[in-house]
């Protein structure tokens, strides 16, 4: 009784996390799918180098608006942007710690199966996953 209950709690941390981690991916996928000013990409009819330019064209950009509505559609990008900014912020502010408490329940419930020598490679493990997404984290905020 106690196994099925101990496999349930679990279950149920894991589906927590999964959820929480589609949460997370669907945000960044939005934003990610945000038509914002950027540098544009080379036009293979021109024979630009596409290396140089890493960034696609918004698709506003490719309907060739005029520099009239280029001001207007970057001002509306501009307070769509700052709007966004601070909808991350709540969100994180108000899901990032019963997120970080799920992942870490999950973790320790992991450890407890493990093995001490499983437990220390899964802690390393651990360590270089969050040292590299921390490091991704801090390249998306300077961009």
């Amino acid at each position: 009784m106690e196994r099925i209950l101990r496999t349930r709690v679990v279950t149920g941390l894991v589906l927590a996390v999964v959820f929480g981690a589609g949460v997370v991916l669907g945000l960044a996928a939005d934003r990610s799918l945000i038509a914002e000013p950027g540098a544009e990409m080379a036009d293979a009819r021109t024979g630009a180098d596409s290396t140089a330019q890493s960034r696609r064209r918004p698709l506003y950009e490719q309907v060739a608006p005029t520099e009239e509505q280029k001001v207007r559609i970057d001002s509306i990008v501009d307070e769509y942007r700052s709007a966004m900014k601070a909808l991350h912020a709540e969100f994180r502010a108000a899901y990032n710690p019963r997120y970080d408490a799920l992942v870490a329940g999950t973790r320790t419930a992991i450890r407890g199966v493990l093995t001490t020598e499983q437990a220390r490679a899964y802690d390393s493990l651990v360590a270089d996953y969050e040292r590299r997404r921390s490091e991704r984290s801090s390249r998306a905020n300077r961009e």
